[in-house]
């Protein structure tokens, strides 16, 4: 036999050698380490809270409210409300506020967990109050929500969340429009300039509101 041949014999039988060898291994290893690797995949789960509360709930309230109330971030510090005594404004609020549905969402819960991870956001709300400062009505916007999981007006009961039904174009261009004066008149070009301007304002601070007089206002800005 030549010896080239009989080289290529041998390292032929090298091979099958080592080959046979990792086979043995792979037999004799654990599951764990042959078996494919799974990734675990977790999915929030919604925990249904509150199941005496009902599905459908509809804005009501006795008599006239006295103030309007908006919120907005980030145009208005978090955390912090405008006011106004307008009766036209207060009106306009009632007019399409009062009497709307809204439908029990069981998903809200997972949605703010989503939401959570976001850095930023846009938030606002509108309230209807009494001349002691009650709030007759409470409603939140969360352009988020409207984008991703479905209409963006909302009201939180506890742990429940209830979606407004129907057309929503209305009452978001009022809260808008409302959120936008609220700015330019206490928060430019900084809120305590805008505070002590002198000029007529219809959105004031919360400390400036009747319910508040007996605090002792400073005048001096919060924010």
């Amino acid at each position: 036999m030549r010896r080239s041949a009989r080289i290529g014999l041998i390292v032929l039988a090298l091979v099958i050698a080592v080959i046979g060898v990792g086979v043995l291994g792979m037999i004799f290893l654990p599951a764990a380490v042959t078996e494919p690797v799974v990734k675990p995949v977790t999915q929030s789960v919604e925990l249904l809270t509150g199941d005496d509360k009902p599905e459908t709930i509809t804005v009501d309230f006795d008599g006239q409210p006295t103030a309007l109330g908006i919120s907005n971030y980030p145009l208005i510090q978090l955390g912090a409300t405008r006011y106004t005594m307008d009766a036209s404004l207060i009106d306009k609020a009632s007019e399409l506020l009062k009497g709307k549905a809204f439908k029990r969402w069981y998903g809200y819960a997972s949605y703010r967990v989503k939401a959570n991870d976001m850095v930023g956001g846009c938030r606002s709300s509108i309230e209807l109050d009494t001349a002691s400062g009650d709030k007759l009505c409470d409603v939140s916007y969360d352009p988020g929500y409207e984008g991703n999981e479905g209409p963006g007006i909302y009201i939180l009961d506890g742990d429940a969340a209830y979606v407004m039904e129907g057309e929503q174009v209305d009452l978001n261009n009022f809260m808008d429009q409302c959120i936008q004066d609220a700015y330019e008149q206490t928060c430019l070009p900084d809120p305590q300039t805008a505070r002590d301007s002198g000029s007529a304002r219809t959105w004031l601070f919360e400390d400036e509101m009747p319910w508040n007089a007996d605090l002792g206002c400073t005048g001096s800005a919060k924010e």
